[in-house]
């Protein structure tokens, strides 16, 4: 297997074996907070299981609202019914707030109608909210993982002091003015580009073929070219992506002073994107990896043969630049504090 896959899989897997931490709301607590805000018809829940809880009393009341009221719910079409069992002959709907009440009918012949209730993160009614909900279904089924119902119960409570539909307002929204500078930040005002470029090319003049980059002077000078148009490719697509997909590309540093985990939260954010309505697939990281490897594997910058590098090498290279930023942000504050430390103690 490539190293560049490795890589990527070795993060993925740790994904998984994160556990969640003891819980305080559950699946039924939270139902029955909505319940005790009015609007929908009274419910009995029944066992509780890992994704959702059972409705025993209230379901044929609940469809025909879900049925008749396009104010309160959204029918969900096929396409959004196929993560389910049984997708051609079940009905779901979904309340049109986020965090979204998801409720999921099933009647098999004479059987009496069967309802199953829980909560999504993100709405599946608009085309924005739909693709945050697909980054949230993946992300459970990569690491494994059910919705957070603390962070649920904190949104649930936060949607209700908003009109229906409309989001409550975030503190510090992510501007586009915001997202101007994080790309700039990486690419062309900061320090830290420059001497990643630098060092980078300097190493890679060590172990590279100068059939492909040249030798000398010109060799590090290919590298250079090389290295910081992929670069600007790569954080230049992240940036247009994100905003495609809302997505908010500031680094959240981990609340934790253990070393190993602040690494491994470092690590994560590559393939995961904190949102305020829980965790989701940082779509827009993925997107540039495997776009800027696609437009460097074709432009060939700085190399002087037409010889293509490796699609998933340079893939990989991208998602292991996105890893290093990541550690860069979470323990540049130690660093500094380190430095400013020695310089304090020196005679």
């Amino acid at each position: 297997m490539r190293y560049s896959a490795a890589i990527a899989l070795a993060l993925l897997s740790s994904l998984a074996g994160t556990a969640q931490e003891l819980e305080q709301h559950t699946i039924t607590s939270n139902v029955q907070y909505r319940l005790s805000k009015g609007g929908l018809p009274e419910l009995s829940l029944g066992i509780e299981r890992a994704k959702n809880v059972e409705v025993i009393g209230g379901g044929e009341e609940l469809l025909q609202d879900c049925l008749i009221d396009s104010v309160t719910w959204s029918l969900d079409p096929l396409l959004f019914r196929l993560a389910h069992s049984h997708a051609a002959s079940i009905q779901s709907c979904r309340e049109n707030r986020s965090p979204s009440m998801h409720v999921i009918f099933s009647k098999m012949g004479d059987e009496p109608l069967r309802a199953w209730v829980h909560f999504d993160g993100h709405g599946a009614q608009t085309s924005e909210s739909r693709l945050a909900h697909l980054g949230e279904f993946l992300y459970h089924k990569i690491t494994f993982k059910n919705n957070d119902q603390e962070r649920m119960f904190e949104n649930l409570e936060r949607s209700f002091s908003s009109p229906l539909g409309i989001p409550a307002a975030q503190a510090l929204p992510f501007t586009n003015r915001n997202r101007l500078r994080v790309f700039t930040d990486k690419t062309v005002t900061r320090v830290q580009p420059y001497a990643a470029s630098l060092v980078s090319s300097a190493t890679l003049l060590l172990i590279g073929s100068s059939h492909i980059w040249g030798q000398g002077t010109d060799g590090y000078t290919n590298h250079l070219v090389a290295s910081f148009s992929q670069r600007l490719v790569t954080y230049g697509i992240q940036s247009g992506a994100a905003a495609a997909l809302h997505e908010d590309l500031r680094y959240r540093p981990a609340l934790s002073g253990n070393f190993w985990k602040r690494s491994e939260h470092a690590l994560l954010s590559t393939f995961v994107i904190e949102t305020p309505r829980g965790n989701d697939v940082a779509f827009a990281n993925i997107v540039a990896a495997f776009g800027s490897a696609a437009i460097i594997n074709a432009s060939l910058p700085g190399r002087e043969s037409s010889n293509h590098p490796d699609l998933w090498r340079l893939s990989g290279e991208n998602l292991l630049g996105f890893a290093e930023g990541n550690l860069w942000s979470e323990f540049k504050p130690d660093l500094k504090q380190l430095i400013q430390r020695g310089l304090h103690l020196r005679p």
